[in-house]
């Protein structure tokens, strides 16, 4: 590490939002000290190399994905092998873009240094723990433990008491605090973006943000530390390259759409928050002093109705037919019974129905006031989609089409703001 600039701490540098932060802090010329889980400081560095795409980084091209010959699919659906999903997510080597690497003198900018969010003080003694500090003049504090199956007691400490431990830490440095919440922390019936959450939330997952963001909002308005809360919602695809989330249960639908030519006919709307477009906002708003002791919710407020996915991947050259909710779920659990990725989609699809907007009402209202003609647009979804179907088709996250059927429309026309 050279050093040399401004130094923030981050968690979660190896998470699909973390490491397009982590990118875009450093090519602000700063040193980003990255917390990062692993048992020899070999493996710290080997996993954020990968999650950083750092050029020429062993490892960094992520895995060959699932589905392999395993037999074949149903009818309608691809030959054994033909569908690849990276496991993490990651594209293969040969179609990142240059502008998601990190060049080996950005890396020169990054200090890997060892913590794990689910232990006390991170896991180190006092003395490392309080020594995480050194430089700092930023944390910003993305890590979490992101699931939707376990309570909150399962999640309090990699998500409630790590959060008290570095606003700690901010407190006795001086750092000013940005913490990365969820719209998970947010009531349904919540109207507005208040810094201050008061209406309770259902859910292990939900409750854990809820609690963090209180301890956070708290702090701030004590004086203990100066605070801005982000509140992102779900994180789509990078716009540029594709590269996508792989817990996302709606980019894991429109990529089984693609594999078993089916699509379901929902009455849904699809909203896309591409991760590059969401750091880029997150760390607009994060850099700028005056907008401390409030929280912003981090959702593009464009979508477009489910319908133009089948559109955009007929427009891609994908054939796909589509079948009632019930009749698509019935094939994604059959070819479920020989093909890993159709299992785990078909894990998480709820029996009556699918809703991928759960916050419709959901603006970026407060950014949009407070940056006036700063404010990083939002891609438009239906353009958008097709950029990353292309990008999949590319690096292997989709089976390849036989090209555009003649006459076949472009979606576009159902996009709002």
């Amino acid at each position: 590490m050279t050093g040399g600039g401004p130094v923030t701490l981050l968690t979660g540098a190896t998470g699909f939002l973390g490491s397009a932060l982590a990118t875009r802090l450093l090519g602000q010329g700063r040193t980003v000290r990255c917390v990062v889980r692993g048992a020899s400081a070999d493996e710290r560095a080997r996993r954020l190399r990968a999650a950083l795409r750092v050029t020429g980084a062993r490892g960094a091209s992520g895995a060959e994905g699932i589905f392999p010959a395993e037999g074949a699919f149903p009818a309608g659906g691809i030959s054994p092998g033909e569908g690849i999903f990276p496991a993490e997510g990651i594209p293969r080597g040969e179609g990142i873009s240059s502008a998601e690497r990190i060049s080996p003198r950005e890396w020169e900018n990054v200090d890997v240094v060892p913590g794990d969010l689910s232990q006390e003080r991170l896991g180190l003694p006092r003395g490392r723990f309080e020594a995480l500090l050194d430089g700092v003049t930023d944390i910003v504090h993305c890590g979490a433990r992101v699931t939707m199956a376990l309570p909150y007691g399962a999640l309090h400490d990699a998500n409630v008491r790590a959060t008290e431990e570095l606003l700690g830490l901010a407190e006795a440095g001086g750092a000013r605090f940005v913490h990365v919440s969820s719209m998970a922390a947010v009531a349904h019936r919540l109207t507005g973006e208040p810094f201050e959450l008061l209406d309770p939330v259902s859910g292990g997952y939900g409750q854990s943000k809820w609690s963090a963001d209180r301890l956070v909002s708290v702090a701030h308005q004590e004086k203990r530390v100066r605070a801005v809360i982000l509140r992102p919602g779900r994180v789509t695809a990078d716009s540029r390259t594709g590269r996508s989330n792989p817990d996302d249960l709606m980019e894991r639908v429109v990529r089984m759409c693609a594999v078993l030519g089916a699509a379901p006919r929902l009455d849904t709307r699809v909203r896309l928050s591409p991760v590059d477009w969401v750091a880029r906002l997150m760390i607009r708003l994060a850099g700028d002093d005056t907008l401390h002791g409030r929280a912003y919710h981090v959702v593009s407020d464009r979508s477009m109705p489910w319908s133009g996915v089948p559109t955009a991947l007929r427009a891609a050259g994908h054939t796909v037919r589509e079948l009632p909710y019930a009749e698509w779920r019935s094939l994604v659990v059959t070819a479920g019974r020989d093909h890993a990725e159709a299992a785990r989609v078909a894990h998480a699809l709820p029996a009556d129905g699918l809703v991928l907007d759960e916050r419709a009402a959901s603006r970026p209202a407060r950014a949009r006031r407070d940056l006036a003609a700063d404010f990083p647009e939002p891609p438009e979804p239906e353009a958008l989609l097709l950029d990353t179907l292309a990008a999949w088709g590319r690096t292997g996250q989709l089976p390849t089409p036989h090209g555009p059927r003649p006459g076949a429309p472009r979606p576009g026309g159902g996009g709002d703001r």
